[in-house]
């Protein structure tokens, strides 16, 4: 068996770690380098560039340079966040078949998960080569505000990169392993994560060797190359008013100021004052060449950030909120990711708290230290260094109630792992299909949250309306990835679950004020035509998410709650969760509820068997689904009956 290593898998730059004879450290690859850009290029030649090599030559091949594809994994391209983004990047965005985002570089399309997995798969060959030894496995970090899709995503570049993914690690849980490991530490620390593309605060209580996250938050569209496009957008404006000319259009100039802005902005946290200069940037109107010439100082440079860096305290402020401690409370506040050592972000955190942050972790490495001491962990047959994570869920998850709102069947914050159930019934005769659809996200209308998926329940027990009872089984992993079974309560047997990976929350809004002008409830959406195939991918392993099996499909085997397995992952002990706030009531098509909280406990060994679900003493209430109207036979027939069958219509 190979080694097992930690990545951190970062928005602008990734890194290795390993523990080497008990002591973990960054990988070092050659020319001293410890990080690698994620970055991915595809050159003139047709070359596949990853890393240094495809950032070299990002500022001449600016379309066909892949960078900070972290912030679009697992986003359906219909979301508002990627609306915005595609302003911004200089390569090309393009709709999948499921709405998903896929890229298109040099007339091939890619996957997300293929782009990310480029980048895994390099930085398994770089930590081999330095380590003179095989990597197979790895636990790779993610920012704490990933939801469901996105986590799954990162499970399935690790797979296409040849890596078993023996856990996704929230980002701040490691750097606090990071810091807390083997200190014998009984403290309550805030892990402030200011990275190249996301913000991530945590609140963690660290008892010996028991990490317990309280409540975590963040912005997966604020970092780095934010305070980046500040200075690259003054930098525009100045040579503007200066010469008359708009470089904005230019996509070679884009990238070109862009990359000075970045080595300015990371001068000015060691300097007042830096200059941007960028030789022949464009032409006069005589045809002379104009250079990019301008003094930025640190005084400026905040004036432009101020409000970013405002964002984040705000963001802290709701969370200690949530967690329900005050800032004397915290023992202390760790900064990880590079743009926390911007000295505007040490002055304002240092004001808010009353106290200067903790040295006690490496900004750029702590996060990927801790990603190594989970792997070590969880790869040992027997190891002393075994620690207890327990961890919460970022964002609630929910399904959507006739009025448009999210019926919320997990909150924000709540302990993992965990899982709820509710009894769906027929109202119609012979009824054979249900549909459910799954969000995730802080909002109160479900269009304004990320669509997960849909559900289709197929060739449920013909009988009278009313008669046949579906339990569905709503179940979240230590890693915050949901999974559905569904059985039918009167035989037992499995119902068989298909999960599609939804389409435009968008189009939500018109099947609503349809189904209302009809008078009729709410029916998922019918789908829309297949559009015409994309190029097929190119990448040496095409991904398709599965479409028969919902285990496969919601995050493969970790995300599925069978029994130990023999190759052991990770075991789930014996610790009392903490208590939570009581459930809130819900309409009556949704109030039927068998909640069953899972203990938290979780030593980081084998994967153990979900408990089984709570039971009453009375027979708990259902909701009726209505089905589908009758329908001609036919493939036609079978649409309308499934797209029906959930919320009714006539």
């Amino acid at each position: 068996m190979g080694k097992a290593i930690g990545i951190d898998l970062g928005t602008t730059n990734s890194c290795a770690a390993i523990v080497d004879g008990g002591k973990p450290r960054v990988i070092t690859y050659k020319g001293g380098q410890s990080t690698i850009p994620s970055v991915f290029a595809i050159d003139e030649k047709g070359d596949r560039l990853v890393g240094h090599d495809a950032k070299k030559q990002a500022q001449l091949n600016p379309t066909n340079t892949v960078a900070a594809a972290k912030r679009l994994i697992g986003r359906n391209y219909h979301s508002k966040t990627i609306e915005k983004v595609k302003q911004v990047f200089t390569y090309e965005l393009v709709e999948g078949e499921s709405s998903e985002v896929l890229i298109k570089v040099r007339d091939q399309i890619f996957t997300l998960e293929q782009i990310s997995a480029a980048i895994l798969r390099k930085i398994r060959e770089v930590a081999e080569e330095a380590l003179d030894a095989e990597v197979d496995q790895a636990v790779i970090t993610v920012p704490a505000y990933f939801n469901d899709r996105q986590r799954q995503a990162v499970r399935a570049a690790g797979k296409l990169a040849g890596l078993k993914v023996l856990r996704v690690l929230n980002e701040p849980t490691a750097a606090a392993l990071a810091y807390g490991l083997g200190k014998n530490l009984n403290q309550r620390i805030a892990v402030y994560d200011l990275g190249g593309g996301t913000f991530d605060i945590s609140v963690i209580d660290i008892k010996e060797r028991i990490f317990e996250v309280i409540a975590t938050g963040g912005d997966t569209f604020l970092g780095g190359v934010d305070f980046d496009d500040r200075v690259m957008q003054w930098v525009l404006e100045s040579f503007q008013k200066a010469h008359g000319i708009d470089l904005s259009y230019d996509r070679v100039a884009i990238q070109r100021i862009r990359d000075a802005a970045e080595t300015a902005k990371i001068e000015l946290s060691s300097v007042m004052r830096t200059r941007i200069h960028v030789p022949f940037i464009t032409k006069n109107d005589t045809g002379g060449g104009l250079d990019v010439d301008m003094e930025l100082t640190r005084e400026r440079l905040e004036e432009l950030c101020a409000d970013l860096v405002d964002r984040t305290i705000q963001t802290v402020e709701r969370i200690f909120r949530e967690a329900g401690t005050t800032r004397p409370q915290i023992d202390e506040v760790l900064l990880v990711g590079g743009q926390s050592r911007m000295p505007l972000v040490q002055r304002r955190i240092t004001e808010f708290m009353g106290k200067p942050p903790s040295k006690g972790v490496h900004p750029d490495e702590a996060v990927g230290i801790g990603a190594a001491i989970m792997a070590n962990s969880l790869a040992a047959v027997q190891s002393s260094d075994d620690v207890t994570l327990l961890d919460v869920l970022p964002m609630p998850i929910g399904i959507n109630k006739v009025d448009g709102s999210m019926h919320v069947l997990f909150q924000k914050n709540q302990p993992l792992p965990d899982y709820k159930t509710r009894t769906l019934t027929t109202s119609k005769d012979n009824q054979r299909s249900i549909m459910l659809r799954i969000y995730q996200g802080e909002a109160a209308i479900c269009a304004d949250n990320e669509l997960l998926g849909t559900f289709v329940f197929n060739n449920i027990r013909a009988a009278p309306k009313g008669k046949v009872q579906i339990e569905v089984t709503f179940h979240i992993d230590s890693e915050g990835i949901l999974n559905l079974t569904a059985r039918d309560k009167q035989t037992g047997q499995t119902v068989e679950s298909t999960l599609k990976l939804g389409k435009s929350n968008e189009g939500d809004k018109d099947e609503k004020s349809a189904a209302k002008a009809a008078g009729g409830a709410a029916p998922a959406a019918a789908p829309a035509a297949a559009p015409a195939p994309a190029p097929a991918p190119v990448a040496p392993a095409a991904f398709t998410m599965p479409q028969s099996s919902i285990a496969a499909s919601l995050g493969s085997d970790a995300a599925a709650p069978p029994p130990p397995s023999a190759d052991g992952e990770h075991v789930v002990g014996r610790r009392p969760s903490r208590p939570v706030d009581a459930p809130t009531d819900h309409s009556e098509a949704l109030r039927a509820e068998t909640t069953a909280t899972v203990t938290r406990g979780e030593t980081t060994k084998t994967e153990r068997a979900p408990a089984e679900a709570a039971t009453s003493a009375s027979t708990p209430p259902t909701f009726t689904v209505p089905p589908a109207a009758a329908a001609p036979d036919g493939l036609w027939g079978k649409v309308t009956a499934w797209f029906k069958g959930m919320f009714g219509g006539g």
